[in-house]
């Protein structure tokens, strides 16, 4: 048998279609009229010869396998068949390309009373049924059903365990639309027979075939505890099972706590730290003395159909993990699980929960313990708000400041996740030491603003608010992954904020090329950029740039992962990272080169080539160490640090920009001249600052003069009489008094009191008038 695809190529409609003919050869290639269009038209068919299926040649012959009879099937395909007998549903087998057969899949067959059962369930939520006493007839006697199933049997197929899952969540529906009072014994002795140990299996083909797993179980527990508590006539409950405990009591924790199990009878000759597994959660100090309802539970051995999955893993998924790393690298439960859950949100704990784990095998030295608790929200182990207080091979105790289910997750100890921890740490307190030398330059700013205000300051204190927002911002909300609105807009905030400290940094850059590199070549250009303040052009490009980039940035990239999966921050995945990196690097471009003209000048002054290298060097690091931290140069090592294999330039990094704050709280607080002596003038008490302030003027750095201007304005001819400051590079003494006019030193030679606007000189020659009244009263001429 020959196969013939035929093309047919119709102009009118436009369309092309595929014929498949049993019979026929190359030589029915031609023109054919088709008449099945409004319009009769020729059409050129292509006739196309291609080889037989083999796949029918091969294929899976009959067996009868798992009580079912398996027909011939066609390689590469599926079969189905009835279900075993005494049980209802449909079973699938796949007869794999070689022609042999696959592991049935059975997780659609079900005993014929799990059947039943879940559909009289179905007709009770479907019709809304009001007669009480029915609902609870059909609810008892289906809780009984179960109950003699699950313990009749001693392993459950992975059929019954989803229909025994299925039809826990339908009665505890019905009980929380109802309110009706269940078989609570029997409820539980049917999920303590599911969880029995040697339904491990089945729960492992469970996992495997649909979306239910443990967590199913626990959910439908937690849910059924809260329909039970709100009955006010609700009386202590206890149930000891093989595979779990559980209590529901009241208790006031205003005046007592909640300890479980109640390990007090069980062996008086052990102290309560030297129990197995218990939770104590402390009497509430912001709790009334009015009795509410909790539920305890600890499951015994749910840790073994719990999956392992947590937020530890958001490492593996941001790298590029081969399955190895992976399987090495797989966490572990070793804990029995903890549950406790109150009537009443009791919000963060104060005291927090205490919870002693004994672990179930002994703990490695090549195992690390985390404290985490289940997220039915993310469906995995968090470790958000539990903290591990102690851990050693047999026991591990954590706290926590919330209620829900707890458990001691064991991972491989690694040392790339030890170099991680390191840097989150370091990362961490070196942004808080940031932060409070930023904040504590702002505030002295503010202190003497009077004394010291001008443009620049005023650029400065706009990069410092800046930077402290995006500081702050980054640590209390990065991880705020739970709402993706938030998480949305937490991302656009920092992004905007940190746009903004880097334009800051950029008109910090170009106000120094102003004031220093142009007006050493071009003073009239110098005069003219000074002639008027124009600040206000600094600031609207500081804020408004960066607000153009954010907001298109996340119109671009909305609903395409515009931000990482674990963190409020932009995705390199999308692409949306790279609206910050390209505007951050060529911000840094363009500050390195205004630094390397800084520099330039620095060294083209008649001092410093007189100078010795030691000199030089010394001048040219003072300058750096300026410069630097106000221009961002440092987040270079940020863009290096991308590639996570360099970890040195990660370290390089974090530790550069931990000390961003104190290097321009230290160039621009302690070592501005005009700022200590305001702060002397204003609080008297401080007056021993102008001590260490006068031990640094023969230390002056390339923009330091900058900082000392009592204003912005352009350098202007007086006739006003004033004292005549001459600038000797051999002599260490000001001549004052005098109308002589020498050689100067300009902005960047040593023992210079000018100001930012007259420190500079196009031919290395300046005389300055300063008044001495005030710093207005300035003459200035070029020999």
């Amino acid at each position: 048998m020959i196969f013939v695809d035929l093309e047919i190529y119709i102009t009118k409609p436009k369309t092309t279609t595929t014929l498949e003919m049993t019979s026929g050869g190359l030589d029915d290639s031609g023109s054919y009229m088709n008449s099945s269009y409004p319009d009769t038209t020729n059409s050129p068919i292509t006739a196309v010869e291609t080889k037989p299926d083999n796949r029918e040649q091969i294929q899976c012959q009959n067996e009868t396998f798992s009580n079912i009879t398996w027909n011939a099937t066609i390689a590469g395909t599926t079969t189905e068949e009835s279900c075993p007998e005494n049980q209802k549903g449909t079973a699938t087998r796949y007869c794999d390309t070689r022609g042999f057969w696959e592991m049935p899949n059975l997780i659609n067959c079900s005993s014929e009373a799990f059947v039943n059962a879940s559909k009289e369930l179905d007709v009770l939520l479907e019709n809304a049924v009001n007669n009480t006493e029915k609902i609870q007839k059909t609810v008892d006697n289906t809780l009984m059903i179960m109950k003699n199933l699950t313990s009749e049997t001693d392993v459950l197929s992975a059929g019954d365990i989803s229909s025994s899952l299925d039809i826990l969540e339908k009665i505890v529906n019905v009980t929380n639309l109802t309110n009706v009072n269940i078989e609570k014994k029997a409820f539980f002795e049917v999920v303590d027979n599911v969880l029995s140990t040697s339904n491990t299996k089945s729960w492992a083909t469970v996992q495997e075939k649909t979306e239910k797993d443990g967590s199913s179980l626990l959910k439908n527990m937690d849910r059924l505890g809260k329909v039970l508590m709100k009955n006010d006539n609700l009386t202590e409950t206890k149930f000891s099972g093989t595979n779990f405990e559980l209590t529901i009591n009241r208790t006031k924790l205003g005046e007592t706590g909640i300890i479980f199990p109640d390990i007090s009878s069980k062996d008086s000759n052990k102290s309560v730290d030297e129990y197995a597994t218990f939770l104590k959660l402390p009497k509430q100090a912001n709790e009334s003395k009015t009795a509410i309802t909790y539920v305890a539970v600890i499951y015994k051995t749910i840790s073994e159909i719990l999956d392992t999955d947590s937020d530890l893993d958001r490492e593996q998924k941001l790298e590029k993990v081969t399955e190895d790393r992976r399987a090495k690298e797989k966490n572990v439960l070793n804990s029995e699980i903890l549950s406790l859950t109150t009537q009443t949100d009791l919000g963060d704990l104060f005291p927090p929960l205490s919870l002693n784990f004994q672990h179930l095998k002994n703990k490695s030295n090549k195992l690390q313990a985390f404290c985490v608790s289940w997220s039915f929200t993310l469906h995995k182990w968090s470790e958000k708000g539990c903290k591990l207080n102690s851990t050693n091979n047999k026991r591990t105790i954590c706290h926590c400041n919330h209620l829900t289910n707890f458990a001691i997750l064991m991972r491989p100890y690694t040392s790339e996740k030890e170099d991680k921890a390191s840097l989150k740490t370091l990362s961490f307190v070196g942004v808080i030491v940031s932060i409070v030398f930023t904040v504590l330059t702002f505030i002295i700013f503010i202190m003497t603003w009077k004394y010291i205000k001008n443009d620049q300051n005023i650029m400065l204190l706009n990069l410092c608010g800046s930077l402290v927002l995006s500081y702050v911002a980054f640590i209390s909300a990065v991880e705020e992954t739970n709402d993706e609105v938030l998480c949305t807009a937490i991302t656009a905030i920092i992004h905007y904020l940190f746009l903004v400290t880097f334009f800051c940094m950029m008109g910090m850059g170009v106000y120094y090329f102003m004031s220093i590199t142009v007006t050493y070549y071009s003073l009239y250009m110098a005069n003219n950029f000074k002639s008027k303040s124009r600040v206000h052009w600094f600031l609207l490009g500081g804020w408004g740039i960066p607000f153009i980039i954010a907001s298109s940035t996340l119109g671009a990239f909305w609903g395409k992962k515009y931000h990482l999966e674990n963190y409020c921050w932009l995705s390199m995945e999308s692409g949306s990272l790279y609206l910050f990196v390209v505007p951050v690097c060529v911000i840094a471009m363009v500050n390195i080169l205004i630094i390397v003209s800084l520099i330039r000048v620095l060294f083209a002054t008649s001092t410093m080539l007189k100078s010795s290298l030691h000199k030089k060097a010394a001048s040219g690091l003072r300058s750096l160490g300026t410069l630097v931290p106000v221009l961002g140069v440092t987040w270079i090592f940020g863009v290096m640090a991308f590639n996570e294999r360099a970890e040195v330039f990660q370290f390089i990094f974090i530790i550069a920009n931990s000390l961003q704050g104190f290097f321009i709280f230290f160039s621009h607080v302690v070592l501005n001249k005009k700022l200590i002596k305001g702060l002397k003038t204003q609080y008297p008490s401080l007056s021993g600052l102008s001590m260490f302030t006068e031990s640094r003027k023969k230390e002056p750095t390339a923009v330091s003069r900058t900082q000392s201007s009592a204003s912005d304005r352009p350098m202007v001819k007086s006739k006003k009489k004033g004292i005549l400051s001459i600038f000797e590079t051999s002599s260490d003494k000001q001549i004052s008094k005098t109308k002589k006019a020498v050689k100067s030193d300009s902005l960047l030679t040593e023992k210079t009191e000018c100001t930012d606007y007259s420190c500079v000189a196009p031919h290395e020659k300046i005389c300055l008038m300063l008044s001495e009244k005030s710093p207005k009263e300035t003459e200035t001429k070029f020999e």
